[in-house]
């Protein structure tokens, strides 16, 4: 991998929310999954980033989970899935193949890093198996490490103030502390900026939806930094 010096520009695409399979709007779901893929090829992203929630429920039909696993290897960029508490089709042990060689699924409970090593890219998350008040969604992320870009993902709810009654909560401490370059969230379906003491940390928004419908595009630039653009979804 790159040294932490010679780190080249790379684009993200951050995705999360997307809860194909709904009975609300399944047909706008879908719709958003594939603008969501058309403006990672338009962008010219070099990998992309779902923070949670990329189904609805465990009765998806196969044949739907089929479609986007597909169409996700179909992509030919890397892509980082990070289940959250709706992703009971990534985490209940429900069959759904072989994942493509492009698609990485973070699993463990306790956090797990994924590294691209293609663009110098470690990806660290930990899957919702839990979604209660004791789950910390950035619990246990390890140090930066010495090479390349680092990025965490979580999905949960940031609070300034934490209710003890709220799921999966995401403290402005624990943000101004992470050692990330950058943390994608999921789990609020707009975007949203919650950086704190310069962590970058954001809200890419949902593609579908009753909201505003966003993705956000990520830039990090060894001269220049991090840079977040939310483009919305027509």
């Amino acid at each position: 991998m790159t040294s932490g010096y010679d780190r080249r520009r790379i684009r993200l695409m951050h995705t999360s929310d997307l809860h194909i399979g709904t009975d609300i709007y399944p047909d706008e779901a879908l719709q958003g999954f594939e603008s969501m893929l058309e403006l990672s090829r338009s962008t010219a992203s070099d990998a992309v980033l779902i923070a949670g929630d990329l189904f609805d429920h465990q009765r998806v039909p196969k044949r739907i989970v089929d479609q986007v696993m597909g169409d996700l290897g179909d992509l030919e960029l890397p892509v980082v899935i990070l289940p959250g508490n709706h992703d009971a089709v990534l985490k209940d042990d429900i069959d759904i193949g072989n994942l493509p060689a492009n698609v990485s699924l973070i699993t463990r409970p306790e956090g797990q890093s994924v590294t691209l090593e293609q663009i110098g890219l470690t990806i660290w998350g930990r899957p919702v198996f839990n979604h209660v008040p004791s789950f910390s969604p950035l619990e246990g992320m390890p140090d930066r490490p010495s090479g390349g870009w680092f990025v965490a993902m979580a999905h949960g709810l940031f609070m300034e103030e934490v209710d003890p009654m709220r799921s999966s909560p995401i403290t402005p401490e624990e943000v101004a502390a992470a050692t990330c370059h950058y943390l994608a969230l999921g789990h609020v379906h707009v975007y949203r900026d919650v950086s704190k003491k310069g962590i970058p940390a954001h809200y890419s928004g949902a593609p579908s939806g009753s909201q505003t419908k966003t993705v956000a595009v990520v830039d990090l630039d060894p001269a220049d930094g991090v840079s977040v653009l939310p483009l919305e979804i027509k």
